[in-house]
């Protein structure tokens, strides 16, 4: 019996794929962490926001209470005023309505047409504006109650 010699090349180029395959091997599983954490991101960003607009609500109501008090103890403030904050309670539920319809959308991603997920991208990006204009519209809430407090 004779034995065949291996070709060096053969070897190099074996060795070569093997470490080709490694290397997209090594490639995929970046990319899947990557997408996992672009995944928890959003899903933090939308977590964030969502706290932080539980707190506005909560602070709008003290302000609705503050307003009221302000109203009786002070013979200068009307009580018109109150509706500085309810104006400003109406945005905010205006703004998680908003954000219900967004994750609405989310919800059914995978039975709509190719053509609506631009849309998707729209209502995410207003969400972020709505949720700086309820942040706004709350410190101007704020500064207006001190204002009539300091008066």
């Amino acid at each position: 019996m004779q034995y065949q010699k291996e070709n060096p090349e053969n070897l190099d180029v074996e060795k070569s794929l093997a470490e080709m395959e490694e290397t997209f091997k090594e490639i995929e599983k970046t990319m899947a962490s990557m997408e996992k954490k672009a995944y928890d991101g959003t899903r933090d960003i939308l977590k964030y926001f969502d706290r932080i607009h539980d707190k506005l609500f909560t602070f709008n109501n003290i302000m609705i209470v503050g307003f009221f008090t302000l109203s009786k103890l002070k013979n200068n403030v009307p009580i018109e005023l109150i509706f500085v904050p309810l104006i400003n309670l109406v945005i905010l539920i205006y703004i998680e309505y908003k954000m219900m319809q967004k994750s609405r959308f989310e919800a059914r991603i995978l039975d709509v047409n190719f053509e609506e997920i631009p849309k998707l991208g729209n209502m995410i990006s207003k969400t972020n504006s709505y949720s700086l204009l309820s942040i706004f519209s709350t410190f101007v809430v704020n500064l207006f109650f001190i204002f009539n407090l300091l008066k």
